[in-house]
C-alpha cells in the first residue's frame, strides 16, 4: 500500500492476486452448481462400476 497526496491508499496488483482472483471465479460457478448435478454423477459412477 503506497500513499499518495492528499490521504488517497493506493494498492498495487500483483500477478499472484491475479492467479487467485481468476482461480476463485472460474470454481465459484462449479461450487455452485454440483450439489445439484451430484446425483447423476453418482449415478453414472455406478452404472459403470457395475460389472456383467
Amino acid at each position: 500500500m503506497q500513499s499518495a497526496p492528499g490521504g488517497i491508499v493506493t494498492r498495487t496488483v500483483t500477478s499472484q492476486s491475479i492467479k487467485l482472483a481468476t482461480m476463485v471465479v472460474t470454481t465459484f460457478p462449479i461450487v455452485c452448481v454440483y450439489p445439484f448435478l451430484q446425483k447423476y454423477f453418482v449415478k453414472g459412477m455406478m452404472i459403470g462400476s457395475v460389472k456383467g
